[in-house]
């Protein structure tokens, strides 16, 4: 009988203290990053405020996390397979709710419509081809100006 007190009351100081070292291991969240709710799906979006940063917990352990805009610190367990991957496609990092955050190249994005990988290299594509396409007819604009100018003046 007074083993099995013993026993309980060893299981018990044990699980409470891998309660407190876990509360203490996981890294404070954001202002920025607490969870917002959605008020529609919407298509991809630039995330300026999301990125990675490591944390060392229990026993010095480097850990990967992910944060961004409503997106709490998620931990991320393969980060080289993914800072690979995502050279080449968008590879989702974190899901929070009905939110995706996606990293592709050196940029994230989130959307919250459901897409797959093709879809969110299209929206890029498409995003990257528009701003160039008003980055030629600035130039193009200001050329037109320089040329009228001399006219006027010469």
């Amino acid at each position: 009988m007074l083993v099995g007190v013993v026993v309980l009351l060893v299981a018990a100081i044990t699980a409470a203290a891998l309660a407190v070292l876990r509360r203490r291991s996981w890294p404070e969240t954001p202002a920025f990053a607490r969870p917002r709710p959605v008020t529609s799906p919407g298509g991809p979006a630039h995330d300026p405020n999301a990125g990675f940063f490591t944390h060392r917990a229990f026993l010095f352990r480097k850990r990967h996390f992910f944060v961004g805009t409503g997106c709490p610190p998620a931990l991320v367990a393969d980060f080289r397979s993914l800072d690979v991957s995502r050279r080449e496609q968008p590879v989702r990092i974190a899901r929070h709710g009905i939110r995706t955050w996606w990293w592709y190249r050196d940029e994230f994005y989130r959307e919250a419509a459901g897409l797959g990988p093709d879809d969110v290299l299209a929206w890029v594509r498409d995003r990257d081809r528009r701003l160039l396409a008003r980055q030629d007819r600035a130039r193009l604009l200001s050329a037109a100006e320089e040329i009228l100018r001399k006219r006027e003046n010469g």
